[in-house]
């Protein structure tokens, strides 16, 4: 029998090291879409749903709450993109292409959206460690969860891009959140990745993304970066080429769909984010 891919530790690389690169972006509109992924909003709670089943929590819809995501029951597959456009995807973009965007929009749900084709170097967190944003960056300004009395728990390891420093007050983190654990990757798939990235070729990775600037109403004492600019984009396709990036230390391209009417985030401050990254 096969193994599987096992979990590893490994140490995120900070501020100027760390350089995510766009090398391409465009406005969308999805005005029709028959797509299985969804984004609902329910009061206070926001949902990734696949095939009406809740997917992700994505957080509340609060700009001084600290930010989370949390994978559920729904998530449970590693793509949903059709073979002819997971193959385009496999040979990796090298720009926008407006047919080939029409097409894959059709994954999409209905809604607003920056596109972006970005340079990434994802690194596998392993939760609890060092390298885990809820269990360091965020407890250092909104503490641990007072009802709970832990950090933060998403329920899947995620992998980190790039954190930057925009100034003394605010910092930005980028997340690549899978639907599925490590664990359930195939060994088969990660090898041909593992490959295809040894030969220089940077496949692309898909995801529905959405930035959350979060900043607590008040906190003690003098401390630095109390504004976050969270940047989280979950994976509909993509998850072998992204494990494989993470266990070799290389760079991938990601197609993002960056959903404006649910970022926790004004326009200017989205243009902002997207211009400083």
């Amino acid at each position: 029998m096969k193994e599987k891919p096992v979990f590893y530790k490994s140490n995120v690389v900070q501020g100027e090291d760390k350089v995510n690169k766009i090398l391409a972006k465009m406005p969308y509109k999805v005005k029709t879409s028959d797509s299985i992924v969804g984004l609902s909003s329910l009061e206070w709670e926001r949902l990734i749903t696949i095939d009406g089943e809740k997917a992700v929590h994505i957080g509340v819809n609060c700009d001084t709450c600290g930010f989370f995501f949390e994978r559920l029951g729904g998530a449970n597959r590693s793509s949903i993109a059709p073979d002819v456009l997971s193959n385009q995807l496999r040979s990796g973009l090298t720009s926008l292409d407006p047919v080939f965007i029409e097409n894959i929009s059709s994954l999409m749900p209905v809604g607003k959206y920056i596109v972006t084709l970005q340079e990434i170097s994802p690194t596998l967190v392993q939760l609890g460690s060092t390298d885990d944003y809820f269990a360091n960056e965020q407890i250092k300004v909104w503490g641990i969860d007072p009802f709970w009395g832990l950090p933060q728990y998403p329920k899947v390891q995620y992998y980190r891009g790039e954190t930057k420093e925009f100034s003394r007050d605010e910092k930005f983190f980028e997340f690549i959140v899978p639907m599925s654990p490590p664990s359930w990757l195939d060994e088969d798939q990660v090898i041909k990745y593992d490959s295809i990235l040894s030969n220089g070729v940077k496949p692309t990775a898909l995801a529905l993304s959405i930035l959350d600037i979060r900043q607590p109403a008040d906190w003690e004492g003098d401390l630095e970066h109390t504004k976050h600019y969270c940047l989280s984009h979950y994976l509909i396709d993509g998850h072998h080429k992204v494990y494989s990036a993470s266990s070799k230390q290389k760079p991938i391209t990601l197609l993002s769909f960056l959903a404006l009417n649910e970022c926790v985030a004004t326009p200017k401050e989205i243009d902002f984010t997207l211009s400083n990254i």
